[in-house]
């Protein structure tokens, strides 16, 4: 899996200026360490996004974030990734990449022609936002929109793309995210290489994890 960097994807007019408006919106690499694929996505808000993928075979594929990996039917056993990783936050996502499917596609654009009527109440919200941009109408520019700001990553040939991706974000309480208008108390940005050392260590962790 070679490195790729995707800028420009972020409308970040409207954002104050910062070391965010040099950075790439998305980037994938391969992890030297441990040989697993990770990326780094910006979120809507403006903050970063870490993940970390482990391939099928690996005893946590598949598996939920705050999922229980000992059934021992207990609602805080403490026996969660969520319990057990130490990352920026905590996890807060765990599925596999997001479908290219067309079907997925059409059930979208359906869905957001049924509740355009939202936009005219919740003009900052998600449906509003999905109009003004228009992607859900054209297939071949959603794969491109997710592509570019989508947890999912470009393989090369022969190289396996049914992995699934444990991550973490950077829009917590003590987080500054550059795209929304709210703070609380003293916040920092988190960038894009404090992300990467996230992501690292995320791996390292993830590659330990030999059984469940």
């Amino acid at each position: 899996m070679k490195r790729i960097e995707y800028r420009d994807v972020c409308d970040k007019t409207k954002w104050p200026q910062g070391e965010w408006d040099d950075e790439p919106d998305k980037i994938q690499w391969l992890d030297e360490a441990t040989g697993l694929p990770c990326l780094i996505v910006r979120g809507p808000v403006g903050a970063l996004c870490g993940y970390v993928a482990v391939p099928t075979g690996h005893p946590l594929h598949g598996k939920g974030y705050n999922e229980c990996l000992r059934d021992c039917n207990e609602r805080w056993c403490g026996h969660s990734l969520e319990s057990t990783v130490d990352v920026h936050g905590g996890l807060t996502f765990s599925g596999a990449c997001t479908s290219h499917a067309k079907e997925d596609w059409e059930i979208l654009r359906k869905k957001v022609i049924f509740r355009s009527s939202e936009a005219q109440i919740y003009p900052e919200g998600d449906i509003a936002r999905m109009l003004k941009e228009r992607w859900p109408y054209d297939y071949e520019a959603w794969i491109t929109k997710i592509r570019e700001g989508g947890v999912c990553h470009v393989v090369e040939a022969g190289e396996p793309d049914d992995v699934w991706w444990f991550g973490f974000d950077c829009a917590h309480c003590d987080d500054f995210a550059p795209g929304a208008n709210w703070s609380l108390g003293e916040a920092h940005y988190r960038n894009v290489a404090y992300v990467t050392e996230e992501c690292q260590k995320l791996a390292l962790q993830l590659q330990r994890t030999t059984e469940c």
